[in-house]
């Protein structure tokens, strides 16, 4: 009986060991292709990561299925309330575009098209349907990928290959941003026929402050990761010799292939000479070098270590931020309020008013672009559609109680992540490095959309989902 056991349990324990496997290895592919096509900012581009995201989940639904003892689903009821209010804000979203819901609800813009056209409309809360769909689409897919993340990673092995996954492919993107402005060629110039040419450096995206958030992300998880193994290569209670040594030992050897990738992922923020992507950037840098202080109080010499390696790399750094002209240029026009500014401005006063005239239903998710002619105080020639606030028009769009608790949900796993830090003696890295990504789209999220990118969007909830994993107790792992 034993041995019938044992030769049926081991075809599988191999089929899970694929499955697992599998997912992990498709989840990095996507990962890697995501940016590629503008970062998602042609249609077909955010709708192939859909499709590829829910192909990695159909994966690991049979990885889940195959494993014993319910291993799949370990430690899920830690990030069950966010996962609830998750749901319930799209489910809202999906109530938002059908039709049949109370003639109250229903925006008067759609009695004036039924006048307009002379035959009855069937109306609905959301201005704009089909791109209240799209909207649910893309953050159902980026939920998804934070659950993916979350579960893969609950193991340090996947977390781990996660990471390094994460520096390589932000690393690699970085250096091709470099390539395409050195030879003058453009990524638009690969998907349209009339290629859309930038003066900023952008990578394979579109706009600058998109690359911008992307590469900050990026070198958020490289300096983390240089941070994590200078404190177990450098030698700091030996003397000043002793650890200059160790450093130099560090950055040309075991360290260097970090260092560079964070130099090449800092390198483009800088060369992407966005304003706000660069503050962005340095408040997450802000954010983890404040919690990797508060966690080390106790653990001086890895203190020590861990400053040593960064000390060995801020005079690199200085040389590439004082060498970026551009976006020094760029700060000193802050001084002045330019035409980008007003327009801001405009944009923000739009938004408000939608909030205020739809507080709680909502405008319908995604639909800025169709609210803002009518609630717009002056005519601009150009395309609003976006608002260059995510909270502002996340909560015209979608109503303030469910932009809500949208944010909680987001909230709570930074909770998560932030207790972690304090009772977690081991693998601190992933949750420091998922509040430092959080401080750094949160920021920047104030002024830009940059977080609407699905390449961005993707990028931040696997790291979201990695640190909230990493923050739970060894007891609750499988």
């Amino acid at each position: 009986m034993t041995s019938m056991v044992g030769e049926f349990s081991a075809p599988q324990s191999r089929i899970h060991r694929i499955a697992r496997t599998a997912t992990v290895w498709l989840f990095i592919a996507v990962l890697a292709w995501s940016p590629f096509p503008l970062g998602g900012a042609i249609s077909w581009g955010a709708g192939l990561q859909e499709i590829l995201v829910a192909l990695c989940w159909i994966v690991w639904v049979a990885y889940s299925a195959t494993s014993r003892g319910g291993a799949g689903w370990s430690g899920t009821g830690a990030v069950i309330v966010p996962l609830v209010l998750a749901v319930l804000v799209l489910a809202w979203a999906g109530v938002q575009m059908l039709p049949g819901v109370p003639l109250a609800w229903i925006h008067p813009v759609w009695t004036m098209t039924s006048e307009a056209l002379g035959r009855p409309v069937q109306g609905a809360i959301s201005l704009n349907p089909w791109r209240t769909q799209a909207e649910i689409l893309k953050l159902s897919s980026y939920v998804m990928a934070c659950w993916l993340a979350f579960r893969l990673a609950r193991r340090h092995e996947t977390a781990a290959a996660l990471l390094n996954a994460i520096i390589v492919i932000c690393a690699a993107y970085a250096l091709y941003a470099f390539v395409l402005t050195f030879t003058g060629f453009s990524q638009t110039e690969l998907f349209y026929i009339t290629p859309l040419k930038s003066t900023f450096v952008t990578g394979p995206f579109v706009l600058h402050n998109s690359f911008a958030t992307y590469s900050g992300l990026g070198a958020l998880a490289a300096v983390v990761k240089l941070f994590s193994m200078g404190s177990q290569s450098i030698a700091a209670e030996r003397g000043g010799r002793q650890l200059a040594l160790t450093i130099l030992q560090f950055c040309f050897g075991r360290g260097a292939f970090v260092l560079v990738a964070v130099l090449l992922t800092f390198s483009g923020v800088v060369a992407s000479a966005s304003r706000a992507g660069f503050a962005a950037t340095m408040c997450g840098v802000v954010a983890l070098a404040l919690t990797s202080l508060l966690v080390n109080q106790r653990g001086a010499a890895r203190l020590w270590a861990g400053a040593g390696a960064l000390v060995a790399v801020l005079p690199l750094l200085f040389l590439i931020v004082f060498s970026g002209d551009t976006l020094t240029d760029r700060m000193a026009q802050l001084l002045d309020a330019g035409v980008t500014e007003n327009v801001r401005l405009t944009l923000w006063a739009a938004a408000n008013r939608m909030i205020a005239d739809a507080p709680l239903l909502g405008l319908g998710l995604g639909t800025f672009q169709d609210a803002y002619p009518l609630y717009a105080s002056q005519v601009l020639p150009y395309v609003m559609d976006k608002a260059h606030c995510d909270y502002l028009e996340f909560a015209a769009g979608l109503g303030l109680p469910a932009a809500i608790a949208w944010w909680s949900a987001m909230a709570s796993l930074v909770v998560l992540c932030l207790r972690g830090v304090r009772v977690r003696h081991r693998h601190r890295l992933y949750p420091i490095l998922a509040l430092g990504a959080t401080a750094l789209v949160g920021v920047h999220s104030s002024v830009d959309f940059s977080l609407q990118m699905p390449a961005v969007a993707l990028l931040y909830a696997t790291i979201l989902g990695l640190g909230t994993a990493q923050a739970l107790p060894s007891h609750n792992r499988p």
